[in-house]
């Protein structure tokens, strides 16, 4: 690689930033409220970023997605704030308080919203009351809707499956498998699925699904790597066994990398 395309590189990150920050510039320009109630430094460009770009969403395209796109955003901002709070402000009061403002801001912005959407069944907002309000008539609308149309998407299932895996682990692994087969081909798989199948798994006692599932969960780049040595303790195998497990491991990577995964009866 020449040093001229290495620097263009380089150069590519912070044009795209400068481009990116004199959009932000005209929208605030041009409606400006979207852009009121926040703070005004450095910290946290991005969370901002997203805040005013989930606002417009909201108010051009109204709807339970853009309200919780907007309650995610509004969240992400006040968590990204909140931890600076606690900074002392030797020479410049200013900042600290304009923080804080914009921290109680986010928190009555998020209790309305809320409110708001308090009896909708659009299945993330009824994650959301269930997560941070406690809401069991979320819980159990969210579980009741597992079959419909907009609850067919890997996260929603994965989150279906937690739910459902002291109550019905039968019911919470057909979720798990059924959040890998909605992947489509070269997709990012979220690894958390797989963990949470073979915690399942390792409950059970079932240790050729261990076997097999802790060496895709490897193979796949989980961010906690498992032991596969601890996981042979459990079992033991013989060699003729261990090839037709691998072949296994092989035929779910394949599938999942294709987006053609299915669970094996």
């Amino acid at each position: 690689m020449n040093i001229k395309r290495v620097f263009l590189l380089l150069l590519a990150p912070l044009f795209l930033a400068a481009c990116e920050q004199d959009r932000i510039t005209a929208i605030c320009e041009d409606t400006p409220q979207y852009c009121v109630e926040l703070h005004h430094d450095s910290w946290c460009r991005f969370e901002r970023t997203a805040l005013i770009r989930a606002r417009r969403q909201q108010a051009t395209v109204p709807g339970d997605e853009s309200d919780y796109h907007l309650m995610q955003t509004l969240q992400q901002y006040h968590d990204c704030l909140e931890p600076l709070l606690a900074i002392e402000y030797t020479r410049r009061k200013e900042r600290k308080n304009d923080k804080l403002e914009a921290v109680i801001h986010a928190r009555d912005a998020i209790s309305q919203l809320t409110a708001s959407t308090a009896q909708s069944d659009y299945p993330h907002l009824l994650l959301w009351h269930w997560q941070y309000q406690g809401s069991q008539r979320a819980k159990a609308r969210f579980i009741k809707l597992a079959n419909r149309p907009e609850m067919q998407q890997p996260d929603l299932q994965k989150a279906l499956a937690e739910l459902l895996t002291l109550r019905d682990s039968q019911a919470a692994e057909q979720a798990l498998h059924h959040a890998l087969a909605l992947y489509d081909k070269d997709a990012d798989i979220d690894t958390d699925i797989i963990a949470n199948l073979l915690t399942l798994y390792i409950r059970e006692k079932r240790y050729q699904e261990v076997w097999v599932w802790s060496r895709v969960l490897n193979q796949l780049g989980h961010e906690e790597p498992v032991s596969l040595d601890r996981m042979n303790v459990y079992a033991h195998f013989n060699a003729s066994q261990q090839q037709q497990m691998q072949q296994q491991v092989e035929d779910i990577l394949e599938q999942l990398a294709a987006g053609t995964y299915h669970r094996k009866q």
